[in-house]
């Protein structure tokens, strides 16, 4: 779907916030002191934001870790797929989780610690189809992005298999709904991607490298025992 710049008076804004009190404080803030800006939407989860996905405003204000297995890739697609156009907003402060917001098409990546002004301005930024930065995230932006690349497929089978949702293949599989061959093909196209020297990757090693490399975050899913 193509995206226009927002040419009404009022900027509406949706934001998906998993924490009710910065949901709250950040919404009455906008509210109260960002004219011509007006918060429609709150959404406790990502699966609330998806269900409204049509009805989405101008700017959606989006979290990373949201308590959900959704790739954050996936997330903004989807968004954008609808119309809005997308202000990341987190405490993840990984310069490979802001390159994954900023390609995967998000306007803006936000830091948690920001002030409330920032958040402001990237949303007035974003109604216009302009890009904000601050400090912090264009420094990190200027690293050139290097190591594997991961198709969406790939990603969604990794996410989901290492994430936390499915513990076998053959969950992962039913979750995503193809076949355990689809999932044994995906997988192993990631392990030669992530591959270094003969040893083969285990599926603890695995999932490290996809953190390090900005597909996986931190504290997603549990503790993986080695297989």
């Amino acid at each position: 779907m193509v995206r226009y710049p927002v040419s009404r008076p009022t900027v509406e804004v949706d934001i998906v916030e998993d924490h009710a009190v910065l949901l709250e404080g950040l919404a009455e803030w906008l509210q109260a002191n960002a004219p011509g800006i007006s918060v429609v939407g709150r959404f406790s989860s990502w699966a609330e934001a998806a269900a409204n996905l049509g009805a989405l405003s101008d700017v959606v204000i989006l979290d990373v870790l949201l308590g959900d297995q959704m790739p954050l890739r996936a997330k903004i697609q989807a968004i954008l797929s609808a119309g809005p156009q997308v202000v990341v907003c987190s405490s993840v402060v990984d310069p490979a989780v802001m390159r994954q917001a900023i390609t995967a098409g998000a306007l803006a990546y936000i830091p948690k610690t920001a002030a409330a002004w920032v958040v402001e301005t990237a949303v007035r930024r974003a109604a216009q189809g302009l890009p904000y930065m601050t400090a912090e995230v264009a420094s990190a932006m200027e690293a050139e992005q290097s190591g594997p690349q991961l198709s969406a497929r790939e990603h969604q089978v990794v996410s989901v298999y290492l994430g936390g949702v499915a513990g076998t293949m053959a969950e992962t599989a039913h979750a995503l709904g193809i076949s355990v061959d689809g999932v044994k093909k995906h997988l192993a196209s990631v392990r030669r991607k992530f591959q270094e020297g003969q040893e083969p990757l285990t599926r603890l090693a695995l999932r490290d490298r996809l953190i390090s490399g900005g597909w996986l975050l931190e504290d997603q899913g549990q503790q993986l025992s080695e297989t």
